[in-house]
């Protein structure tokens, strides 16, 4: 059977997982997560920020221990049996899918704005449109997400240089009503904007070194997110209050419409355009990967294996273009980035756990990374790492229940 093509080193590695985090959520969730954390929005990033980067000691190790596309099904099939990989394997792919075509409502909405279209022919051809890219091979992908990274991370450069003059106008430490309640919901909400650095691993059988390199993109990339989303956050709320900002439909084009007027508008709205894509183009590219590999091990699934003549997994991309597509015809799925992010607090509980699990159950596997920190076999990061995602994870579960929250 034909394989991937491993022609990505360090740097589309990096610039990968930098794209797939930096998408949508920034773009459209800042304004809600300043309602709830007011002028401490900067810390409700940090805290989410902190979890995923806990997190991505989880996945260097196991990328490096088992460096295959497969990712999170791979880690807890080697940890739990193949029953508990298929159910994780499936998790993160219907995740992956579901948040393309939200995602590709969120394009349609931008663009709509700007052209005058129907939005469900819109959402429906961007995918399809990064469907082609998809197909067309790993290093068309990559080329594009590259340059859908670099407008998408000058769009959010425009919103900072806009804001900069009111930098340290308001007290950053200030909290609302002293709620450290609405600071922990503002961080489980803001968690969407973190989701995709998970991409990375699915991208082991296609990186040169993977060993060396999923491990050093997965910090990097979480590095780079973490100075970008802190920096704009304390920014953002400085030039424009946070009672007003929860209320903007579009926060980033609101503050900088103050500054540079209409053109700043369609300034932010064409880097948001390129943001939502770069999110559309990475989750087909990551849950392709997942099923395609499951599809190798699985006999039901196989059929999901075949690999084109660019040896991109054709069958699998097709197939989860088309689910989002039917998910995209539901129209606006108001809900579905708190799902979304339910399913990724368990899919890395999941991975930590395995993490841990390996440890004590093959402490002699080849390790090329291995995390710092131990108490006799028991890693403490992963520990850590629960922890907090169990924590916004029922801040996050209870504002679905609630329905209250980040609305």
């Amino acid at each position: 059977m034909a394989t991937l093509k491993r022609a990505l080193g360090l740097g589309h590695v990096v610039f990968f997982g930098v794209g797939s985090i930096l998408g949508a959520g920034i773009y459209t969730l800042i304004g809600k997560v300043a309602g709830e954390a007011g002028n401490l929005t900067w810390l409700a990033f940090l805290i989410a920020s902190f979890t995923a980067f806990l997190t991505a000691f989880s996945y260097a190790e196991l990328s490096a221990a088992y460096p295959r596309s497969g990712g999170e099904y791979v880690y807890a099939q080697k940890a739990f049996g193949q029953r508990a990989g298929t159910v994780v394997g499936l998790l993160i792919a219907m995740n992956g899918i579901i948040s393309a075509a939200t995602v590709s409502l969120g394009f349609a909405g931008y663009f709509t704005e700007l052209v005058d279209l129907p939005l469900l022919p819109v959402a429906l051809g961007i995918i399809g449109l990064l469907l082609l890219v998809n197909v067309i091979g790993i290093e068309a992908s990559s080329t594009v997400n590259i340059v859908l990274t670099v407008i998408e991370v000058l769009g959010l450069v425009a919103v900072c240089i806009a804001a900069f003059p009111q930098a340290g106008a308001v007290d950053l430490l200030a909290l609302p009503d002293g709620n450290f309640n609405g600071l922990f919901f503002a961080a489980a909400l803001s968690f969407f904007a973190y989701m995709g650095f998970e991409d990375i691993v699915k991208l082991a059988e296609e990186a040169r070194d993977p060993e060396r390199n999923i491990p050093r993109a997965l910090f990097i990339s979480n590095g780079i997110v973490l100075v970008i989303y802190v920096a704009l956050a304390m920014l953002v709320v400085s030039a424009m209050p946070w009672q007003q900002l929860a209320d903007e439909p579009a926060p980033l084009a609101a503050v900088i419409e103050l500054s540079w007027g209409r053109t700043g508008v369609l300034v932010v709205g064409i880097a948001a355009l390129f943001a939502t894509g770069n999110t559309i183009l990475s989750n087909l590219l990551g849950s392709s990967r997942v099923l395609s590999f499951m599809g190798r091990e699985l006999g039901p699934m196989r059929w999901l294996a075949r690999i084109s003549s660019a040896r991109t997994p054709v069958t699998a991309l097709v197939f989860i273009a088309l689910v989002a597509c039917g998910f995209a015809l539901i129209g606006d799925i108001a809900v579905v980035a708190r799902i979304a992010t339910v399913s990724i607090f368990l899919t890395f509980l999941m991975v930590n756990v395995s993490a841990v699990v390996l440890r004590l159950r093959r402490p002699d596997l080849p390790r090329p990374y291995r995390m710092p920190m131990r108490i006799g076999r028991v890693p403490l990061i992963p520990v850590f790492a629960i922890t907090l995602t169990l924590v916004l994870l029922g801040f996050t579960v209870a504002a679905l229940i609630g329905g209250n929250h980040g609305q």
